[in-house]
């Protein structure tokens, strides 16, 4: 019997020129050409572009002057200072708000300057700059003017932004998501996306436009501080909110984990403890798959000021306590999550079977905080985008419901809402993630719409029954440590930039066993036996003393405080 019924392609080819500039990697850098052939698939196929992947420096980094909106952004929060104004920082409820929301406070207390900052609770506010919101954040120090500083978010905050400067209140938005109509008539906006930036990269997140705000306010300052210090915020906003991890993003989020492994903040050092993350390296998955749940838990349950608490603590206690309270929020969204999961899940199959290309989902009494996991859920279950919907909790007439969107790679999910704007009273976002409100009396109109924009883009879909291996390893004597090591020079891993798939075929698993559903194994190398996990690989029928087409990744792992590395099957294909 297959041990699978996937099917899975390879992208390296093994064509003359793969062959070739793999012998040159080996030659210039030292690698072993495999990982020559793979970066030549992956479009880095010279040497100077591969000399810029594999060794990613600030010293890359564009300018920041280039990015429209920052000479304005800049004279007016250096005014705002000169006349001993507050800084109010305005931010959002998820990672990369509150990490940008953190590194401002970090950055203008630094200064000695009167900071103070909001972040919205999800349930019961609105997303980003509302009129309560600017109240609330100007009533910590009222009468004095200042200066407002959104992050995150704000693009769209036409009113609100009149409102503010009808206050007295100088404002600087700065985000990252798409602008869709009217421009907010702030004193500066900075956003890549924005019309007539020339900014060379638009992919950043809005943590990375908030440091970049940094970084100019340093240079015209001229001041002296050691900005690379606060690169774990932006590691962790730029990889919680899936941006791609290529171009600045890259050089980024290297210099970043490499902060976040020697951090110096106490709440991260409690939160490595609670996360099995102590007294090793901190890599971009340990981000998505442990520390960014964890910070998010608080923002999904109203209370993102905790998420703050952790990264701007300033001794063990305060840092323990809000570690303690993120671990204890992040169960309670396992369970909301997990007691949702399960239905959601029928009406997704159920729509499979009808044959639609996007998925629409509505649970009326779903915790607004788990709409968006949800999403994110079902996307890896069923490869295509998805939208979860729960009644508006804020909306006492009950006649709006509130979605939050997750797409694919080659479907842009806020292009195609704003396809569908006829049927929507709010929505906001960027390629992979939205978030929305709808008439309940609409639904049916904007899934007919939506799922029509969808089913054009079908031919841009992945095929979720289809793996893609990066290179087929002729025999086993290619698995080797070199190879292993080599590897993690394509770190940091993540969106437009996956972890490599290598294809072993015809292989003989050792000491396999089957545990809790995951098959744990042995795999013969050329110069050693690699450890192996295959997690929900263990079939009841999987006979592991056939042949087996092995696809797996290469990863480093830490075991009682040794680091190794392992084999993480993906795909088992009897051969």
């Amino acid at each position: 019997m297959p041990a699978s019924d996937q099917k899975y392609t390879v992208a390296c080819n093994g064509g003359p020129q793969e062959r070739a500039f793999g012998v040159a990697i080996a030659k210039e850098f030292g690698l072993p050409s495999q990982v020559g052939e793979i970066l030549y698939s992956r479009d880095i196929n010279t040497l100077d572009k591969a000399e810029e992947f594999l060794h990613p420096q600030l010293a890359m980094l564009p300018a920041p002057e280039k990015m429209k909106g920052m000479h304005e952004a800049v004279a007016c929060i250096i005014a705002a200072c000169n006349d001993n104004q507050p800084i109010f920082i305005h931010g959002d409820y998820d990672v990369d708000g509150i990490s940008a929301t953190a590194l401002l406070v970090s950055f203008f207390l630094e200064l000695n300057r009167q900071t103070f900052f909001y972040i919205p609770n999800r349930l019961q506010e609105n997303y980003g700059l509302s009129i309560k919101s600017i109240d609330r954040l100007v009533a910590q120090c009222p009468n004095r003017g200042g200066v407002l500083i959104s992050v995150d978010c704000g693009i769209s905050a036409v009113e609100e932004v009149v409102y503010a400067r009808q206050l007295g209140l100088r404002v600087v938005i700065t985000d990252h998501h798409e602008p869709r109509g009217m421009l907010p008539e702030a004193d500066a906006l900075i956003d890549p996306k924005q019309p007539g930036c020339t900014f060379p990269y638009d992919a950043l997140s809005g943590v990375g436009v908030a440091f970049y705000l940094l970084m100019a306010l340093r240079k015209a300052m001229g001041i002296r501080l050691n900005l690379k210090q606060h690169l774990d915020l932006v590691a962790l906003g730029t990889v919680a909110d899936v941006m791609p991890l290529t171009g600045i993003n890259r050089i980024l989020v290297r210099a970043g984990l490499e902060v976040l492994s020697a951090t110096h903040r106490l709440g991260l050092r409690s939160l490595y403890s609670c996360s099995a993350l102590e007294k090793r390296a901190i890599l971009s998955e340990d981000i998505a798959f442990k520390l960014a749940p964890r910070i998010n838990a608080a923002g999904r349950l109203g209370n993102p000021e905790i998420g703050v608490a952790l990264l701007l603590a300033k001794d063990r206690s305060d840092g323990q306590s809000a570690a303690d309270a993120l671990e204890q929020m992040n169960r309670v969204r396992k369970q909301l999550e997990t007691q949702k999961l399960m239905a959601a899940e029928a009406i997704c199959q159920e729509q499979v079977r009808a044959g639609n290309n996007g998925l629409i989902v509505y649970q009326p009494d779903c915790h607004a905080g788990v709409l968006g996991i949800l999403a994110s859920r079902l996307v890896e279950r069923h490869q295509r985008p998805v939208l979860v919907f729960a009644d508006d909790c804020k909306d006492r007439a009950g006649e709006t419901i509130k979605g939050s969107g997750r797409s694919v790679k080659g479907v842009n999910l806020f292009q195609v809402l704003a396809c569908c704007d006829q049927t929507i009273e709010q929505f906001g976002g960027h390629a992979m993630a939205v978030g929305l409100t709808i008439k309940r009396n609409n639904l049916e109109r904007f899934a007919s719409i939506f799922n029509h924009q969808i089913s054009m883009l079908k031919c841009n879909m992945h095929d979720s029954n289809q793996i893609m291996a990066d290179y087929r390893l002729p025999d086993a004597s290619m698995l080797t440590a070199h190879l292993a090591h080599a590897v993690q020079w394509l770190q940091p891993f993540g969106e437009s930039n996956p972890e490599p798939i290598f294809l072993l075929e015809r292989q003989r698993l050792l000491a396999s066993k089957k545990k809790n559903g995951h098959l744990i194994f042995q795999l013969q190398g050329q110069d050693q036996v690699f450890p192996g996990i295959g997690f929900h690989l263990a079939h009841p029928l999987l006979d592991t003393a056939q042949q087996t087409d092995v696809l797996f990744q290469l990863k480093r792992s830490w075991f009682r405080g040794v680091e190794r590395s392992q084999v993480h099957a993906l795909m088992l294909a009897t051969s």
